[in-house]
C-alpha cells in the first residue's frame, strides 16, 4: 500500500508540474518571468519533505537544482539578449545600457498601463526606445557639431531594431525552457 502511495504522490507531483509549465507559458507570454514556476514548485516540495527541526534537511534533489539554475539562465539570458542584439550592429555603450533599462522600466510601466498583457509590450517598446535614445545621445555626444543627423538617426534606428530582435530571441529561449521542462515531466509521467 505504501508504494502504491508514493508512485500516485510523483504521479501527482510530475502532473502538477505539467500544469505549472502550461502556466508558465503563459506568464511569459505577458511578460513576467513564469519560468521560475516550475523549480519553485519544485523547491516547495523539497521543503515540504522536511520533517522539521528535529530532523535533518533532506538532501536537494538533482531536479530542483536543475529547474532553479536553468530558470535563472534563461531570465539572464532574456535580460542581456537586447544587449548583444544592438552590440551586433556595433551599438555603443549607452545604446545597449538604454536596451536593458529600457526592457526593464517598460514592463513595469507596460504592466502598470495594461495589466497582465501590457508587460510583453512593454519589454519589447522599451527594449526599442532605450537602445535607440541610448544610441542617439552617444552619437550626439561623439559628434556636437556634426550635420550627420539623418546618419545618426539610422544608426540609432538600425541599433533599436537589433536590440529588439535580439530581445524576441531572448523570450524565445526562455518559452523553450519552459517546453523542455514541459516535456521532461510528460516524460516522466509517460515512463
Amino acid at each position: 500500500m505504501m508504494q502504491s502511495l508514493s508512485e500516485q504522490a510523483d504521479l501527482f507531483y510530475y502532473l502538477f508540474q505539467c500544469i505549472l509549465c502550461l502556466l508558465s507559458l503563459l506568464v511569459i507570454t505577458i511578460g513576467l518571468p513564469g519560468q521560475l514556476l516550475p523549480g519553485l514548485a519544485a523547491l516547495g516540495v523539497w521543503l515540504l519533505g522536511w520533517g522539521g527541526e528535529e530532523t535533518d534537511l533532506p538532501a536537494v534533489s538533482q531536479e530542483v537544482w536543475y529547474l532553479l539554475g536553468g530558470a535563472a539562465l534563461a531570465e539572464l539570458v532574456e535580460f542581456v539578449s537586447g544587449w548583444f542584439g544592438g552590440q551586433s550592429v556595433g551599438a555603443t555603450r549607452q545604446g545597449s545600457v538604454g536596451a536593458m533599462l529600457g526592457g526593464f522600466v517598460g514592463g513595469i510601466l507596460g504592466n502598470l498601463i495594461l495589466p497582465i498583457i501590457g508587460g510583453i509590450f512593454g519589454v519589447l517598446g522599451g527594449t526599442f526606445i532605450g537602445a535607440y535614445l541610448g544610441e542617439k545621445r552617444a552619437l550626439e555626444q561623439q559628434q556636437p557639431d556634426s550635420d550627420t543627423s539623418s546618419d545618426d538617426q539610422e544608426k540609432a534606428m538600425k541599433v533599436g531594431m537589433a536590440s529588439l530582435i535580439g530581445r524576441i530571441l531572448g523570450l524565445m529561449a526562455k518559452l523553450a525552457f519552459t517546453l523542455v521542462c514541459l516535456f521532461y515531466f510528460i516524460g516522466q509521467l509517460i515512463f
